[in-house]
């Protein structure tokens, strides 16, 4: 799987100490690299993705310009352009956005995007979840959506499933997908409350299942 960690560093183009310290703050919570520049060498720079103020992108004043706002805004929907861009960069062409669901008491979601975990999340309602992943597939731009949810509450599956198609129809693709092999064992030191669900989830996102019209 593609590792973030290969890609050209995001440039930090501020000399704002406050905005730098928001940013960089972003960046690190999200695991990305990053170099500082200021707005005038960030312009002139090779940098794939920049991230300033608006009032100091019009200094540098090119393409692939983020602004502070929106990072703190939408920070995962930045890290999947980053990744984007740096997936670009290597050639490859895996641009997809899926999200895992292993529904129960607690819901463990993983989103991924060009196989990558760009995050993991735990929610305790179907009404969170379902907010979460909305504002996930609205901020993220990709050619293919697909969420995928696990069969283990299969009640509970149909009821997120029908909610979500309610809301994207055509727009994205909802499979079920059998959990069987997904937890993990009981007595394991990784067996513990999110841990095991946020596990599952990963495992489900990367396994294809039914198509959720034609399951019903």
């Amino acid at each position: 799987m593609f590792n973030l960690t290969s890609c050209p560093p995001v440039i930090v183009a501020t000399v704002s100490g406050r905005s730098y310290y928001r940013i960089t703050s972003v960046l690190k919570s999200l695991d990305l690299r990053y170099l500082s520049l200021s707005p005038e060498e960030a312009a002139l720079s090779k940098g794939r993705v920049i991230i300033t103020t608006d009032d100091e992108s019009r200094i540098v004043n090119r393409e692939g310009v983020f602004l502070d706002t929106q990072l703190e805004k939408y920070p995962l929907s930045i890290k999947a352009k980053i990744l984007q861009n740096c997936m670009g960069y290597y050639g490859s062409s895996k641009e997809q956005l899926i999200i895992g669901i292993d529904p129960g008491k607690r819901i463990g979601i993983s989103i991924l995007y060009c196989q990558f975990e760009l995050d993991k999340i735990i929610m305790s309602s179907v009404h969170a979840t379902i907010e979460r992943i909305s504002f996930i597939l609205s901020s993220i731009e990709s050619p293919t959506k697909i969420v995928r949810i696990g069969d283990g509450s299969l009640s509970l599956s149909h009821q997120i499933a029908g909610i979500l198609s309610s809301n994207f129809k055509d727009k994205i693709v909802i499979e079920i997908v059998d959990e069987y092999g997904t937890s993990i064992r009981q007595g394991t030191e990784k067996n513990r409350s999110g841990i095991r669900d946020m596990s599952s989830a990963r495992k489900i996102a990367f396994r294809k299942g039914k198509i959720w019209n034609s399951y019903k």
